[in-house]
This record gives structure tokens, C-alpha cells and sequence, in this order.
């Protein structure tokens, strides 16, 4: 029996059960008014009918969806891999009858997009997700104090001269304590500000591309993220100050000088020496800031019988000279090194921490179906001691 056939006699049933179940609650309305209650034949009656009339009615309407699905599965393209499947060539092939099968594709194959976005008739394999480049580990904000500010301009007291002449008080005899003049020393100050910089960037995107793929909706704020952390974090070191520049750490160090009237050559006499000038500066340095390709050649340094001095192969310790920690990054030039005290030499003040914002209302992005993304975030890097911060050349002079 089709399903259409079966579906009708089921409606027929489904009708003829109408007549009884409604001759019963006539009846059972009847009995209402004259007796003034339902006897329990009548109600059973209706229970009955009523349970029997909702599984004909179920049985309806999954027949009626069974056979609309038919329908749109009948009205669905096959694929080419399907009409081969079920070919009686492929029957045959399969069944040892014959060495080859070929079918005749029953829908014609037309190419209705423009050539640049036709795809091909058979469909590579597609990986989930983007292969994105590898990231650069930041870590210049983690070597500063951070602070937050709710102004534009940060202005503070910064030291410049102090004489210090403390020292014994002389008198005229030893008994003589009261109306002594005393040392006098003295500081002087310069009041310094630093306004807070933008830093930003923006790339338009098709709203089309983007709701069609969440997913790259997701890697363009991502990537537009970390562009601007990438470009604070190398800000931070070697920003001029000016242009809308932050104020960078190693364009305000102190430059390396040797005192001492022996050459050092070598990378670890260098650093060695760094560390000296900043504590001669009355500084307690708590960091080193390195290339990765510096930092390769210090590790690789050997003894005379080949063994490493500095680097521990089978090791995975953090990086440390001296027992100060190295940080190595891309951010600071190869050839190139700072060594500072940088808890007491600078702070970091964050007044509008990154954000990622989209607007259609730039230009003509809503004409063209356009939305702008923009990432940005306000800061600004105070220098307060300078002397605190020593860097220059890795090379002997």
C-alpha cells in the first residue's frame, strides 16, 4: 500500500469516529441535565472514542509528514557520487557482471557563477579554520607598573638635582648642641607631563562575507587585537615621543658607557657592565631586554672542552643572567640591548584599555554593504628616572 493510499483510509477512519464520540457527549451532556451527572458507561464510552479519534488524528499527521518528506527528498539534486551509486551500471560492476560502469548524469552540469568563484566538479578537502602566522609573545607592559587614569594628561613632579650635604653639625666647643647651624642641602624639580596617545587601527570587510562566516568575523577582531598589542608592545621600547608616539624605554635610556679601564668584547662582559652602571645610579636592575638572535649567541658560548656556560640544553628554566631575568624579543633591535631598573624607571597608565568597534556609518559602507572594524585603545608611558635604564651597542667600542 502507498503512503498516499494509506493515508486516506486512515482520514476515513478518522471521520467515521467522529459520529459515535459525538452521539456519546450529546448524550453525556443529557444525562447532565436530567440526572445531573455523567454515568460511568457513557464516560468510559467517551474516553474510549476520544483516546481512539487523537491516535487516528497522530497517525494523520505523521503520514502527512512522512510523505512531505519524500517529496523534498524526490525534489532534491542528487549528487553525481549518488546517481552512480544507484546506476545498474555500478549494480553490475559490483556484482562481478562487468569490468566498467558508465551513467549518464540525469541533471546537466551548469556552470551559473562567474569563472573567478566556479568550483570545480570535484570538491577538495577543506580544513576547518584559518591557518593564521605564528604570534609574537609580548611582553613589554608586563616589565612596568601599570596604573589607570580618567585624564588626558599626566603630569608629575620629576626630580632633577639633589645635593646632599648632610653631614655633622660644627660647633664652637663640644658642649655646645643648641643654636648650631646645620647642613643645608637641596632638591630641585621640573613639573613634567605626558598627554595620552592613541593607538588604532581599522580594515573594512564585507557584512555579507561576515554573516555568512562567524568564524572570520571572530579572527579579524582577533587579529586586529593582537596587530595593536604588537604595536604597544614595540611602542613601549621605542616609541620617539613624538608623532603621537608613547615615550619608549630604550629611546630615553641612559647610554652604556664603560668607566672601568678595561675592554670588555664579549656579550656577557657587556651586560655585566650594564648591570654595574645602573646600580652605580643607586638602582637595583630587575630585568634585561634582548634579541632572540643576542640571546642565541650568549647561549651557545662554550669552554674549551665544548661545554656550554651559559645554557643548560636539557633545561627548561626561564632565561636569567646574573639572576636577573632576560627578556627576549623582536621588539628591540639585534645587536642591541637594555638592562634597567624598570619598576622604579617608568609606568604605564591605561585610560581606555582596547576595544574592537564595527559602524556601518564610515563613508559609503552602508551603499556598499560595507562595515568598518576598528581596534584601539589610550595610553601613555611615563618616564620618571632615567638613569635607571641603560642600553646601547653589544659590541665592544
Amino acid at each position: 500500500m502507498s503512503d498516499i493510499v494509506e493515508l486516506k483510509a486512515i482520514e476515513a477512519q478518522l471521520l467515521e469516529s467522529h459520529g459515535p464520540l459525538e452521539a456519546f457527549i450529546a448524550k453525556s451532556n443529557e444525562e447532565v441535565k436530567n440526572i445531573g451527572k455523567v454515568s460511568e458507561e457513557t464516560k468510559s464510552a467517551v474516553n474510549n472514542l476520544s483516546a481512539e479519534s487523537i491516535k487516528l488524528a497522530d497517525r494523520v499527521a505523521a503520514m502527512e509528514q512522512r510523505i512531505t518528506s519524500g517529496m523534498d527528498e524526490s525534489k532534491a539534486e542528487e549528487s553525481i557520487g549518488e546517481q552512480f551509486v544507484k546506476s545498474e551500471g555500478f549494480t553490475a560492476l559490483a556484482e562481478g557482471r562487468q569490468s566498467r560502469a558508465r551513467i549518464n548524469i540525469k541533471t546537466a552540469i551548469i556552470n551559473t557563477q562567474p569563472a573567478s568563484t566556479s568550483q570545480p566538479l570535484v570538491q577538495g578537502q577543506r580544513l576547518a579554520g584559518i591557518v593564521a602566522p605564528a604570534n609574537r609573545v609580548l611582553h613589554m607592559r608586563d616589565l612596568l607598573p601599570v596604573g589607570r587614569t580618567s585624564s588626558n594628561l599626566i603630569g608629575f613632579a620629576k626630580e632633577n638635582v639633589f645635593t646632599n650635604n648632610a653631614g655633622p653639625t660644627i660647633s664652637g666647643s663640644p658642649e655646645q648642641v643648641e643654636n648650631v647651624t646645620k647642613p643645608e642641602s637641596a632638591i630641585t624639580f621640573t613639573l613634567a607631563t605626558e598627554p595620552v596617545r592613541t593607538l588604532a587601527h581599522f580594515i573594512p570587510a564585507s557584512t555579507q562575507v561576515l554573516a555568512d562566516s562567524p568564524m572570520l568575523e571572530s579572527y579579524i577582531n582577533g587579529r586586529l587585537m593582537y596587530g595593536l598589542k604588537l604595536k604597544e608592545d614595540t611602542q613601549i621600547l621605542l616609541g620617539t615621543g613624538v608623532n603621537g608616539q608613547l615615550q619608549g624605554l630604550y629611546t630615553n635610556r641612559t647610554a652604556y658607557s664603560n668607566s672601568s679601564p678595561v675592554v670588555y668584547t664579549t656579550k656577557l662582559d657587556i651586560l655585566r657592565n650594564a648591570i654595574k652602571q645602573v646600580q652605580v645610579s643607586e638602582y637595583m636592575p630587575t630585568g634585561i631586554v634582548l634579541n632572540p638572535a643576542d640571546w642565541m649567541a650568549i647561549e651557545v658560548v662554550k669552554d674549551s672542552q665544548n661545554r656550554y656556560l651559559v645554557a643548560n640544553p636539557q633545561s627548561a628554566a626561564a632565561p636569567q643572567l646574573w639572576g636577573l631575568p632576560v627578556v627576549v624579543t623582536n621588539s628591540i633591535t639585534s645587536g642591541t640591548f637594555l638592562v634597567g631598573a624598570f619598576d622604579m624607571a617608568a609606568q604605564l597608565w591605561d585610560r581606555q584599555d582596547a576595544i574592537v568597534e564595527m559602524s556601518l556609518e564610515d563613508s559609503t559602507n552602508f551603499q556598499k554593504n560595507m562595515v568598518t572594524i576598528r581596534c584601539e585603545e589610550r595610553l601613555a608611558v611615563t618616564i620618571y628616572r632615567a638613569a635607571a635604564l641603560v642600553g646601547g651597542s653589544l659590541t665592544a667600542s
